[in-house]
């Protein structure tokens, strides 16, 4: 069974390439990306000091460079959520982003929940649009209650002379975390089918097994110990693989659960995975890197930076478009979230505004802020709908936000007053004016139509009495920002949320 070999801080192993020992031989190089979203053009970012990073051709020119360094069998992996995102990819339903993949060489990328949210079909028309396979071995059809056609539970591929079997996974979580209603007929299991497929996929002797899983942890800092769904999936996998390529989570893994070696290179093609299988005297190894992706560094592929530069020509006048001027950073989980809370309240014509943080897609700098810029907060396309909730249905969507210790939404128009006792329990509900909520008494409701069907596990507003404003998210976001004085100040926080 491999061994992963992390004597390198995570620091460090993003500042350095992929350790080369005298005398060891690489038998195979993966390169394995996740949770690309749409991000197809390098950009600066905020924690990169305004270098610029990312974006396909650059991604592909990295994975070039490396591959002609090694000399060595190669082979291109991706952990899902590739289209959702972008102006670039959004606006083609994902059709650029699926060019630009075909362009970069992948072999296989797991179905992520977000390649839902424009609906099976479109899914379906990106899978055939696509030269790579799209792989997952947990998705059941629950009219047929069998493996759905559209998606391949496992297959092998070769790479030079290897046989490699590339074995896909799905979150269970998909079921909330896209649209309920885009995948009502559809269900998601867990460790037994993909241990089912892992076992099926060995009894034809390839190389190597890989799980390319679009589920994912979190680790501390300092190589320390990493948590969460893909951790519980490697424990309970009886017939283990010899890597697993993980995303969902958006963050750095570069561990080992149950003698398996799991790596999840961020998100947004800012980061790209190495992991090297090396033959050594004492058997085969392997050696994980995850280096950032400096755009000013590598040499754009240029078969890649076509097809960017092609959908390019089609997006740029729309997304350049300068809407506001903003005065000060707004931060995604707390300014920014109490912005959009209060757009959605407005444009519902509700007394209260909610707002759930994972959907707030990115922090806004200082400075101009473009169309493209605010589309990006709020990419989805949900609907502002406005709901007729009981006092007691708010307090249990309050608490629902309050779940785990962290808040996880953001409200306008209501006060919350958290239990210091029992982090997931609200003391007491407060509307702007003051007045206490009352449990019996009836309230307005203006958020996104994903929570209203039971999106991010808000079951308890499936049901309630809802009216659709027909206004998108985005544009209500934007009426609301041009509406205020010119430039936009960050809201006062004090009293807006927990």
């Amino acid at each position: 069974m491999a061994l992963l070999i992390a004597a390198l801080s995570a620091a460090t192993l993003l500042a350095q390439g992929p350790a080369r020992a005298p005398g060891d031989s690489i038998v195979l190089r993966v390169f394995a990306t996740n949770d690309i979203h749409g991000h197809l053009e390098s950009r600066p970012e905020a924690w990169s000091n305004r270098r610029p990073v990312g974006g396909a051709a650059a991604l592909a020119g990295m994975m070039d460079r490396l591959a002609a360094q090694c000399g060595c069998t190669t082979i291109r992996l991706d952990a899902g959520d590739l289209m959702q995102g972008t102006p670039i990819s959004n606006l083609t339903y994902g059709r650029s982003s699926v060019d630009a993949a075909n362009a970069m060489g992948y072999a296989a990328m797991a179905v992520g929940n977000h390649e839902f949210d424009w609906s099976v079909d479109t899914l379906i028309a990106r899978i055939h649009q696509s030269h790579f396979t799209w792989i997952s071995s947990n998705i059941v059809d629950l009219h047929t209650h069998r493996h759905v056609a559209w998606a391949v539970p496992w297959r092998i591929v070769t790479a030079g002379r290897l046989r490699i079997a590339l074995v896909g996974y799905t979150t269970p979580g998909t079921t909330t975390s896209t649209n309920p209603l885009n995948v009502e007929f559809l269900g998601f299991g867990g460790a037994p089918m993909l241990d089912s497929a892992i076992a099926a996929a060995r009894v034809q002797r390839p190389d190597f097994v890989i799980v390319v899983a679009h589920e994912g942890a979190f680790c501390d800092r300092d190589n320390g110990p990493c948590h969460g769904e893909i951790v519980t999936l490697a424990q309970e996998l009886v017939h283990k693989p010899d890597l697993i390529v993980s995303g969902h989570t958006h963050s750095l893994v570069n561990t080992v659960v149950n003698g398996i070696p799991i790596v999840q290179a961020r998100s947004y093609s800012t980061a790209l995975g190495v992991v090297d299988f090396v033959a050594t005297d004492t058997g085969r190894v392997a050696r994980i890197s995850v280096q950032t992706v400096w755009a000013d560094r590598e040499t754009p592929d240029t078969a890649v930076a076509r097809v960017v530069a092609g959908y390019e020509r089609g997006v740029d006048s729309i997304a350049n478009r300068r809407v506001v001027v903003l005065a000060d950073p707004l931060d995604k989980d707390s300014t920014l979230a109490d912005m959009v809370a209060e757009a959605l309240r407005r444009a519902a014509g509700a007394q209260v505004g909610l707002v759930n943080i994972t959907g707030v897609r990115r922090d806004l700098q200082a400075g101009p802020a473009t169309w493209g810029d605010l589309f990006e907060v709020l990419p989805f396309g949900n609907y502002v709908v406005r709901l007729d909730v009981t006092g007691l249905e708010l307090r249990a969507a309050v608490e629902h936000g309050l779940a785990g210790g962290e808040p996880r939404a953001r409200y306008a128009g209501l006060i919350v007053d958290r239990d210091p006792s029992a982090p997931g329990r609200a003391l007491s509900l407060r509307l702007a004016d003051g007045s206490a909520v009352d449990d019996a008494a009836h309230y307005t409701l203006g958020t996104e139509d994903f929570l209203a069907n039971g999106g991010s596990g808000y079951a308890m507003l499936r049901g309630v009495p809802t009216t659709n404003t027909g206004v998108v998210d985005l544009d209500a976001f934007i009426r609301y920002l041009t509406s205020l004085p010119q430039p936009v100040h960050a809201p006062a926080a004090a009293g807006r949320t927990p």
